[in-house]
């Protein structure tokens, strides 16, 4: 629903100013519900090894500064409802990137999935008037939906942050930055409704929102994420004809009825084959299953929780996700 409401506020306000404002509401909003928590954001980051530490500020570089900016540009200089469609794009670079660059095993449907939302996305970006000519704002938006898969592939392997600290520094330092980059170099003024409105969208649709699609990273892997993930921008274009008044031309309904049958296919998928465990140790939230069958004291273990443990090696088969535990190689 971002960008509609983005649309609403930004009025004279400079893009970067409100991608800066969107994500530091995002690490307020989660400052806050960690010092309720009682967690310590600080003595978590101070924890984390090199390697992980490397890929958070990669995360934050991409997903938390330049795709935010690239969006704002994209809010001020387009249609919501094209901006809201064309985030789908978000799952097809994550899917791809996924793929690539961190060898996640991608099904057929996916890959069917994904083609289909390719196609809706270039009849939303394309402009017929004259000649086929690509849309500015579609240009920055793809361009913000490549950074955040980035983002997503290198945020689901930072496993020894929570979820909660893990978004709020995101918020926090992406935010600070950007501000600090649009009073440097760009023009235009926001008002304390404006600033309001900004931090408040933010905790919701960049905090609140990060905080499940972490978790989810964790626990299904980039690629299904982000494509279950795209049901919505679909909101957002309903919103903006409801709110806005805007009035999408036929080709973006072609557009959404052919992203829908996409992500509709992802549910089809049923991955299962026999794997092999190699032997881990890391800690992390979990429960007991049958890939932590570790002892505790008596009356301990029964809830979700939080420690280290080791895994032992194991051969089995069932249906799976490529989570955390099921990032093996696949023929």
């Amino acid at each position: 629903m971002s960008p509609v409401f983005c649309k609403m506020l930004i009025g004279d306000m400079s893009p970067a100013l409100l991608a800066g404002f969107l994500y530091l509401g995002s690490g307020i909003g989660l400052q806050i519900v960690l010092f309720f928590q009682r967690k310590n954001s600080l003595r978590e980051l101070a924890q984390l090894s090199p390697r992980h530490r490397l890929k958070l500020i990669g995360a934050i570089f991409s997903g938390g500064i330049v795709a935010p900016i690239c969006l704002a540009f994209g809010i001020k200089y387009g249609s919501a409802s094209e901006v809201s469609l064309l985030l789908n794009l978000e799952t097809v670079a994550t899917t791809i990137i996924a793929w690539l660059v961190f060898k996640e095993y991608i099904g057929p449907y996916v890959w069917t999935g994904k083609a289909l939302i390719l196609i809706g996305a270039c009849l939303v970006v394309l402009k017929a008037d004259g000649g086929m000519t690509f849309s500015l704002s579609g240009v920055l938006v793809i361009c913000a939906c490549v950074f955040w898969g980035i983002d997503n592939n290198l945020t689901r392997d930072v496993e020894e942050l929570s979820s909660t600290v893990l978004a709020s520094v995101k918020g926090l330092a992406a935010g600070l930055f950007s501000i600090f980059l649009s009073l440097l170099f760009t023009a235009g003024a926001a008002t304390l409704p404006q600033i309001a409105g900004a931090l408040t969208i933010g905790a919701l649709s960049y905090g609140l929102s990060l905080v499940l699609f972490v978790e989810a990273l964790r626990k299904i892997g980039a690629a299904r994420t982000a494509t279950f993930f795209a049901v919505g921008p679909f909101f957002g274009t309903l919103l903006s004809v409801a709110l806005l008044g805007e009035r999408p031309p036929a080709a973006y309904w072609l557009a959404t009825v052919l992203m829908l049958a996409g992500i509709a296919l992802s549910y089809l998928e049923v991955h299962r084959h026999r794997h092999v465990h190699e032997e881990m140790a890391h800690a992390h939230p979990h429960i007991h299953d049958e890939h932590h069958d570790h002892e505790h004291p008596e009356g301990e273990g029964d809830l979700s929780h939080d420690h280290y443990h080791v895994h032992r090696p194991m051969s089995h088969s069932h249906v799976h996700w490529p989570d955390i535990h099921h990032q093996h190689h696949h023929h």
